[in-house]
């Protein structure tokens, strides 16, 4: 029996649907007809675990066994993130353009029909934007007000002034505010991953430096806002671009 062992070793939300629908080209394609996840995965919030793995039909279950992770650097022509990481696993169903996969269906809100709604959060690198100001002149300038911003959940944040916030319970709740409102304004993080995943088109905001692999989904607006970094910013990025360049991920 052939059984692929899955270690994600980055730990948001967005890190773990990158890998999502390996699972079920492996069932399809007949590479493999075990799946499993391993418990040496980095998950921040359990809620992700359940999501993405725990709700998803071609998951056979979770083992204490090391397993395999790639994150590529590069692409190639043609395809996108999830394509290449695809590849990198020795997977293809023949396909490009994948996008993330989850299996739960959530609840429409009739009450966020008409919102617009910016999501300010993010943890990863969104680009040089130390603040939410060029979000808020891009805003400005095009006469669009969000009804809510989202309510801050942790230190990086890009909020706009005079936009009352909004929270949800859980994130099977901020599944069903994705999919039920009008239109959602974000960052390059896992707010836009997972609305890919539950086919949901959203603009997605990243400023100057974005590496361009991780804006991966075809039915997404990209905009680029350029940046507002100051010396502080600068330094703080040259020293993180330094770290990683000697503690590479994706060994498998």
């Amino acid at each position: 029996m052939q059984t692929l062992i899955l270690e994600i070793k980055n730990g948001g939300l967005g890190d773990h649907l990158f890998y999502s629908h390996l699972p079920r080209i492996a069932k399809e394609t007949k590479a493999y007809n075990k799946v499993l996840i391993s418990d040496h995965s980095i998950c921040r919030n359990p809620e992700y675990k359940k999501l993405v793995w725990e709700m998803n039909p071609f998951i056979d279950g979770f083992t204490n066994e090391k397993g395999i992770f790639h994150l590529p650097e590069n692409l190639r022509e043609g395809e996108n993130l999830l394509d290449r990481i695809m590849l990198d696993y020795k997977l293809d169903d023949g396909l490009r353009g994948h996008e993330p996969e989850i299996y739960f269906q959530p609840a429409i809100n009739p009450a966020l029909k008409e919102a617009i709604i910016y999501d300010p959060n993010f943890v990863s690198y969104t680009g040089d934007m130390s603040t939410g100001r060029l979000i808020e002149e891009w805003l400005g300038n095009r006469h669009i007000t969000p009804a809510f911003q989202m309510k801050q959940l942790g230190k990086r944040y890009l909020g706009i002034s005079g936009i009352p916030e909004i929270k949800t319970g859980s994130l099977l709740d901020f599944c069903s505010l994705i999919v039920s409102c009008e239109r959602i304004y974000c960052l390059t993080t896992g707010t836009a991953t997972l609305a890919a995943a539950l086919k949901k088109p959203v603009t997605v905001f990243y400023g100057t430096g974005h590496l361009a692999k991780y804006r991966h989904s075809p039915i997404h607006e990209y905009i680029c806002l350029g940046s507002d970094y100051g010396l502080k910013e600068k330094t703080k990025k040259w020293l993180t671009l330094l770290v990683r360049k000697f503690i590479p991920l994706g060994t498998p």
